[in-house]
């Protein structure tokens, strides 16, 4: 049977290093994660040429605003130049992050690696996360290079560079939120296993605090429960680390990605106003064009969504464990005092270490601050609406 899930990952792996994001390479079989020539001197090419074409480009101090709209005011020439920047910064950033935090990226891949081997079942668990994640990455990149083609056809040849740069700097954002959404996925799917395997020693010596063995055969599963909630602690210890390593190494990317994000939600809202107002036609638009971009945006945000569950799913998978702990209480006295200072330990590691995922520690990712942070979005656009009402 062919497995498409390590197809999958294997066609990620290969085009982080095609694009110039990935400076190291490693084995998902052996674990092996190690610097090659090769890929190193790729990677710093590749770099090169981007900032090279970065630096040429802002130097010629084009007008980009015909690639898209050909009737424009200044609003909207002012949107289209602040997210055009915002997304080549964050590639940028991107490209620079990776060479910075080359070491601790190679140590997190390694963690994730190892983790992912001592547990394969996680792959098959995760096949239909995979599929989706790489579905809507591959369609957002195919849809850009197809409206990059369909601005081809009604722009001068000047302006090739800076859509071509626009779009290599999608990509590697694309590819950037792609690795981390799986090294979250990867790590929520343990959690879920951990709860799993929690929820059984719970049941167990719920069973054994109620209806006691003989003496040799109770000490004997007390102290085999008790090994195994030793290996849940030690493997739910290993998985915040990655997490807090995630986060320490993405904390920059992650703050301009999702800042992206929201002013481009912002600026699509508004554009999509001044569409209906102006009508397509008199933007030098085609139905063809529409559709290109009203799917692209579709799959767009649909890519930065999946990250978004994905965060809060880890943070509710890790309550779970929490609230697993707290069924405790109500085990028969008598256990086997290993045991009950197991259980106590594991809980006691998840109170002390509470699990935070957010950037940079600016903000924090959870149902409330998303709540508000779509709240704000609304704001903001009406906001921009009404300015362009007033002043255009």
């Amino acid at each position: 049977m062919l497995d498409w899930a390590s197809w999958i990952l294997g066609m990620f792996y290969l085009y982080g290093h095609l694009i110039g994001v990935s400076n190291f390479e490693f084995d998902w079989r052996t674990g092996r994660v190690f610097k090659a020539k090769r890929s190193t001197l790729y990677a710093i090419a590749i770099n090169f040429v981007i900032i090279i074409s970065c630096t040429y480009h802002w130097t010629r101090r084009t007008n980009m605003m015909v690639v898209i709209f050909g009737k424009a005011n200044k609003l909207h020439e002012y949107v289209i130049v602040i997210m055009t920047g915002l997304r080549i910064a964050a590639g940028l950033v991107t490209l620079v992050s990776r060479w910075q935090w080359r070491c601790e990226m190679m140590d997190l891949t390694r963690k994730v690696i190892r983790v992912f081997i001592a547990r394969p079942q996680v792959k098959r668990m995760s096949r239909w996360k995979i599929l989706t994640k790489f579905l809507t990455g591959a369609l957002t990149d195919l849809l850009q290079v197809l409206i990059t083609l369909d601005a081809m056809g009604r722009v001068d040849s000047e302006f090739y560079l800076g859509m071509g740069l626009q779009y290599w700097m999608l990509a590697i954002l694309n590819l950037s939120i792609s690795q981390h959404y799986l090294i979250m996925l990867f790590v929520r799917t343990q959690y879920q296993l951990l709860n799993a395997d929690l929820r059984r020693v719970i049941e167990e010596t719920k069973e054994l605090s109620r209806n006691p063995p003989g003496q040799g055969t109770f000490i004997t599963r007390c102290c085999s429960l008790a090994d195994q909630l030793e290996d849940i602690a030690k493997l739910q210890n290993q998985l915040q680390s990655i997490v807090n390593q995630l986060e320490d190494i993405f904390g920059l990317q992650g703050v301009m990605v999702y800042g992206g994000y929201y002013l481009s939600s912002v600026s699509t809202v508004y554009m999509a106003y001044s569409i209906l107002i102006h009508g397509y036609e008199d933007m030098q638009m085609t139905v063809f064009t529409m559709i290109l971009n009203l799917f692209w945006c579709f799959f767009y945000y649909l890519n930065g969504m999946l990250n978004l569950f994905i965060m809060l799913y880890v943070l509710d998978d890790h309550g779970e464990m929490i609230k697993l702990l707290e069924e405790r209480t109500i085990f028969a006295p008598g256990l086997d005092v290993r045991l009950e200072e197991s259980f106590e330990r594991l809980q006691l590691q998840l109170i002390r270490n509470p699990l935070k995922i957010g950037a940079m520690q600016l903000y924090g990712v959870t149902r409330s601050s998303t709540m508000a942070l779509f709240g704000n979005l609304i704001t903001h656009s009406v906001v921009l609406i009404q300015y362009d009402m007033e002043n255009y």
